[in-house]
């Protein structure tokens, strides 16, 4: 150990972890359906291939801009975990752009934190014609933009379950470009694509 507390030396291991916590939060099983006329969700699950990775991991992430190019919201899944039954809001987009970028991740009271370069733009694209698909059980922030269709009279929003505003999906449009300012997300997990960063500081934080 070199001298070095055991606290000290599970944040060290910690700070290599992000990457593959950021995975940690696949869900067992996951499906959704909308409900006819409105925006609330009726909820059901199925299995899939993502079965028996932990879920149990904290994924929090802020940034002072967020854009979800070519995405669409699938409604409430609920997901089973190894923390348990989780339920979550499920998008897919084709890219983010992520302005500020601010991720926290981590379980066991140890946090790893991922900062961009101030003034930079991070990405997170699908490969090839893939998306990447977003389980987030809060989202906050301002909405800035929608695909070019008329903002929301309060466009300050909290998006959860259980508060499901009426413009977050849209028949007419199957995918449309969707962004946000000051935003923070709380994450289930995050599937497929490639996280870009630039100027990254990675370090280990309290909870």
């Amino acid at each position: 150990m070199n001298g070095r507390s055991p606290r000290t030396f599970t944040r060290t291991l910690a700070l290599t972890a992000l990457p593959t916590a950021l995975l940690m939060g696949a869900p067992a099983t996951s499906t959704a359906l909308l409900a006819p006329g409105g925006p609330r969700a009726r909820e059901t699950t199925r299995a899939d291939d993502t079965a028996g990775r932990p879920g149990n991991v904290l994924w929090v992430l802020r940034a002072g801009r967020l854009v979800l190019h070519g995405s669409a919201f699938h409604g409430v899944v609920t997901v089973r975990t190894a923390a348990g039954p989780l339920r979550a809001l499920k998008f897919t987009a084709r890219s983010l752009d992520i302005g500020g970028l601010d991720l926290a991740a981590g379980r066991d009271g140890v946090m790893v934190r991922l900062r961009a370069k101030p003034a930079t733009t991070s990405t997170i694209k699908g490969k090839g014609k893939g998306v990447v698909t977003l389980y987030t059980r809060k989202l906050s922030g301002t909405v800035t933009g929608l695909g070019g269709a008329p903002l929301p009279v309060d466009r300050s929003v909290t998006v959860t379950p259980d508060a499901l505003p009426s413009w977050l999906h849209h028949t007419a449009v199957p995918t449309r470009t969707v962004t946000f300012e000051n935003v923070t997300v709380a994450q289930v997990a995050q599937i497929g694509g490639d996280l870009s960063v630039t100027g990254s500081l990675l370090y280990a934080a309290d909870e």
